[in-house]
């Protein structure tokens, strides 16, 4: 027979696989479907949609529809939500004081050339803002760098013609923010050693302006 304490512990094990299984299964592409980018959630804002009764009454209405109709499968935000959050991430509206926004030494932007037409907002911040930062802020605070791409130009079209880009070295622009500064300045391989990292995906021109004028 199997004592209580035995059970409880048999129960976590099996809820730590699952939850293994469950996180090392998904994809970022899985989370953006569901409106999640797992480079920009934070564990801490799930809270708040499990906080949220509006939000759980929908979601019961919806799957009890669900059920009676014999259709979709039931929905669940908040587990969907913490599958695709990161731990490290910093929630800067719920933790002003932890981000580095406004208090940074020195930030750094990089981007694909090859990729930044689809992010449309950062283009015009680098060609009609970057300037401005520049002569506000220095050399020796902020610097945009261009990623080097491996591969010649025809691998890399047919990688984007094929949904692949950011898998072959794309994606989309980040902010690297450091807490002090560096002879020489900081690079894009200094990425580990930032205080913050945020991807630039959905951001428009003047937020970032804005953010790095503070």
């Amino acid at each position: 027979m199997i004592r209580p304490i035995e059970n409880a512990f048999l129960l976590l094990i099996l809820l730590t696989c699952c939850h293994f299984q469950l996180t090392t299964a998904v994809s970022q592409e899985w989370c953006l479907e569901r409106g999640f980018d797992p480079s920009n959630l934070s564990c801490d804002t799930c809270a708040l949609l499990e906080e949220s009764t509006t939000l759980i009454s929908l979601q019961k209405e919806k799957n009890a529809k669900n059920k009676g109709g014999g259709g979709e499968q039931s929905i669940d935000v908040v587990a969907e939500c913490r599958t695709c959050c990161q731990v490290h991430k910093v929630n800067p509206i719920l933790h002003p004081g932890e981000s580095l926004r406004g208090k940074y030494r020195y930030a750094l932007l990089t981007y694909d050339e090859h990729t930044l037409e689809s992010y449309g907002e950062i283009k015009d911040f680098i060609e009609r803002d970057m300037d401005d930062v520049l002569s506000f802020k220095g050399e020796n605070r902020f610097r945009a760098v261009k990623l080097e791409k491996q591969g010649g130009m025809q691998d890399i079209e047919m990688m984007m013609r094929m949904g692949m880009v950011g898998g072959f070295g794309g994606g989309p622009p980040k902010l690297m923010l450091f807490e002090k500064q560096k002879k020489g300045g900081w690079s894009e391989d200094d990425e580990e050693e930032a205080g913050e990292v945020i991807t630039l995906r959905g951001w428009k021109r003047e937020d970032v302006k804005d953010m790095l004028l503070t």
